[in-house]
């Protein structure tokens, strides 16, 4: 892990350095995370949002380049249920910072229009997370809040590993669809393996 995330600084610190055939974005869109458990455990999902920007950087003439990025994420989920008079509802929210880089090559598709291909490592750093649990039975109530990081198990750094695909417009809107999973088990226990992934869709406008 250590060797990935020295990999990602240095090919930043690269592209620092120079600023020829290079392109700024900024963009938001959809997210969708997932935490993903082994041994039949349900899967968590939430939803939510993420905006950010990248900066492309082409590599030569060959239609190929390199775009580092930042992305702020948030995504949430409400569950609520009822059964035999014993009312619950689980709330959760968490908010990451996403350090993206993407190699990515782009074909011409016609007049103003350029389709792309993109993959690469993101690093992914937690910001927030906490779930919230309420429960009521009569005059029996319960309110709950947790602070998930505060467990020593529960990590908040992740490398993630995707790609996906893009369409440029007119050297102005780009549109975009991938996914990311990630390589670290989040929850470090002989008995449970979590790694996230993350489906996400937006839309970039080009400087």
């Amino acid at each position: 892990m250590k060797k990935i995330l020295t990999s990602i600084l240095t090919i930043s610190m690269v592209l620092a350095g120079t600023t020829a055939f290079a392109q700024a974005s900024i963009g938001l869109g959809y997210l969708n995370s997932t935490d993903i458990m082994k041994d039949n455990i349900k899967d968590v999902n939430l939803n939510g949002f993420y905006v950010g920007a990248s900066y492309n950087f082409a590599l030569g003439t060959s239609g190929f380049g390199v775009a580092p990025g930042v992305n702020y994420q948030l995504v949430t989920k409400s569950d609520a249920s009822s059964f035999l008079g014993v009312n619950t509802k689980n709330d959760r929210t968490e908010m990451f910072l996403t350090v993206p880089v993407m190699f990515n090559y782009g074909i011409q598709l016609g007049d103003g229009l350029v389709g792309r291909i993109f993959a690469g490592p993101t690093m992914s750093i937690g910001l927030y997370d906490k779930s919230k649990l309420k429960a009521g039975y009569g005059a029996f109530k319960v309110d709950e809040k947790v602070n998930n990081y505060d467990d020593d198990n529960y990590k908040r750094f992740d490398v993630m590993l995707g790609g996906g695909v893009a369409l440029d417009c007119y050297d102005m809107v780009r549109f975009k669809v991938g996914y990311d999973y990630g390589l670290v088990n989040r929850y470090d226990s002989s008995n449970v393996t979590l790694h996230r992934g993350q489906f996400y869709f937006g839309v970039s406008y080009l400087f």
